[in-house]
């Protein structure tokens, strides 16, 4: 494991030389190492898991779980802080016709266990699951400009294995079934975010509003064991989970400042996405004009 180790690290390193001047000022990250996940795992075993517990979750009743605390600790470290983060938004196509043709109960174990998986691949490339949205999902990457171009890799990778997933996995079991198959589409992109405090509501605290924030701050025992729930504002996660939409079924859009930071060889399997202004108006801070989203070919 060590050689395979020191193998990884040394392409790191000569990769990182290379995308050196496009890397970006520091940001906090977890005090461990930074490696390219696909080469520690087998993808055929993720998929053989995940196709499992579709299967068990369609004959059976089982208990599904959240990373949330572990999200919220996480986030509890950069309270108010600005912070750069990659952001990937995953979406499920075909939902609708599986609610048109199936029981909702059936529904709801296939929308649950489609997050429990995907939830685990975000985890196993090293990222956090921020929150559910319906039938999508909000996951981010800490990011440090000392590890950028492999966290973007990591992201990107992350997405292709979730879209394995969901072809070799979780497809053919509709299909044992005969139930409408799904696609996803996945949105990826990287900036800076702001971490905000949320605290849980109170009608009235001695006759003043809980959301006098000032208040709050001054009388700090007023909200003695409230536990705070963390969240992401930003300009990127706004665009991550809009720019989901141009992309087609089983793709991955990438953002502009994702796009940079990938080497010549591998932009080669992106192609601009041609939208109208109308329709996509979000300027670059970086080039001054519309910020250019980016397609993985087939």
């Amino acid at each position: 494991m060590d050689e395979v180790t020191q193998v990884i690290k040394n392409v790191n390193d000569r990769k990182e030389r290379e995308n050196n001047s496009r890397l970006i000022s520091k940001s906090k990250v977890d005090d461990h190492s930074v490696f390219y996940v696909d080469a520690l795992i087998d993808i055929q075993k993720i998929i053989s898991a995940s196709q499992s517990s579709m299967w068990k979750a369609l004959r059976s009743d089982p208990i599904f779980t959240a990373p949330f605390e572990e999200t919220q600790e996480t986030l509890s470290e950069y309270n108010h802080d600005k912070i750069k983060l990659i952001i990937l938004n995953i979406d499920i196509v075909g939902s609708t016709k599986l609610s048109m043709n199936l029981p909702i109960e059936r529904v709801s174990k296939i929308i649950q266990t489609f997050t429990q998986e995907m939830t685990k691949i975000i985890r196993l490339y090293g990222g956090y699951v921020l929150k559910y949205v319906g039938d999508a999902i909000l996951g981010f990457f800490n990011v440090s400009s000392d590890h950028l171009y492999t966290l973007c890799i990591n992201a990107i990778n992350c997405a292709r294995t979730m879209i394995k997933v969901i072809n070799q996995g979780f497809n053919p079991v509709f299909g044992q079934y005969d139930y409408p198959e799904i696609g996803v589409r996945i949105g990826i992109d990287y900036g800076e975010n702001v971490i905000v405090k949320y605290y849980p509501h109170v009608d009235k605290i001695d006759n003043l509003s809980v959301y006098d924030y000032k208040t709050l701050q001054n009388n700090s025992d007023l909200i003695s064991g409230k536990k705070p729930v963390y969240d992401i504002l930003g300009y990127t996660i706004s665009i991550a989970s809009k720019m989901t939409t141009y992309a087609r079924v089983n793709h991955i859009i990438v953002g502009q400042l994702i796009y940079d930071v990938l080497s010549k060889e591998e932009q080669e399997y992106f192609t601009v996405v041609d939208i109208n202004p109308e329709n996509w108006n979000y300027i670059s801070d970086e080039t001054g004009s519309i910020y250019k989203l980016y397609l993985n070919r087939a």
